[in-house]
């Protein structure tokens, strides 16, 4: 009995269609992202098909997603190390570029050098239509323009795109990750997600909300209405 639960948990932890599989290199992964002709995509490696219960339709000029909700790969295609499927979504974005308020909302936490993630800051959406609150905390960033009780407007420049992350946290590349939950955080000497949102029980998926629709984000366009409770991308589009 013992020998089959081993097996078992080396399998969740391990395998997805082998091994569990290595990052690739940096230079390997630019290659992908310029082949892909650098926006308007969600890269999905070893196969992996949409972790949600549909395809998700980026802008063609929207900066790519390179790893998904609940995916199993992070952004350089290696296993997670934990079994936890992923909790956010992770843009690329090359250091300086905009990250932008994805509605009005409140900052209710800043935390500058998190002992894993780097610089992070949280900001309160209000209520979807459907009642659910919106929380979401923004990580590996740069520099933050904001800071904590501060009101946003949507399409706000709130933060530069950080510099790699090093660390296993940082998953070997730069990148945006937005993680959204139902609950806030009770911040104090939590890390990471867990500092802002609490635990995996109130995570959210960002896909849900978007103002296109279900899997549909839209690019913020200065000028344009937009319903209350529903999100615009967090980063810039070209």
């Amino acid at each position: 009995m013992k020998k089959i639960l081993y097996i078992l948990v080396f399998s969740l932890l391990f395998c997805n269609n082998g091994f569990a599989k290595k990052n690739i290199s940096r230079s390997k992964f630019f290659n992908i992202i310029e082949e892909k002709g650098n926006t308007g995509f969600v890269l999905r490696y070893h196969n992996e098909k949409s972790p949600n219960e549909y395809e998700i339709m980026l802008p063609i000029n929207s900066p790519p997603i390179v790893s998904d909700y609940h995916s199993r790969y992070g952004v350089l295609g290696g296993s997670r190390n934990n079994p936890r499927k992923h909790g956010g979504v992770d843009f690329y974005q090359k250091p300086g570029e905009k990250i932008i308020a994805a509605a009005d909302g409140k900052v209710y936490g800043v935390k500058i050098k998190d002992k894993c993630v780097g610089n992070q800051f949280a900001i309160y959406f209000g209520k979807a239509p459907d009642g659910t609150k919106l929380y979401a905390t923004h990580m590996h960033v740069g520099k933050i323009h904001v800071k904590k009780g501060d009101e946003v407007k949507r399409g706000q420049h709130v933060a530069d795109a950080g510099e790699l992350v090093k660390g296993s946290c940082g998953g070997g590349m730069e990148h945006l990750h937005f993680h959204m939950s139902k609950r806030k955080g009770k911040g104090g000497s939590s890390w990471g997600s867990w500092r802002f949102l609490g635990g995996p029980k109130g995570w959210i998926n960002p896909h849900e909300y978007w103002t296109g629709g279900r899997g549909k984000p839209e690019c913020f366009v200065e000028g344009k209405e937009y319903p209350e409770g529903l999100l615009t991308l967090p980063v810039a589009c070209y």
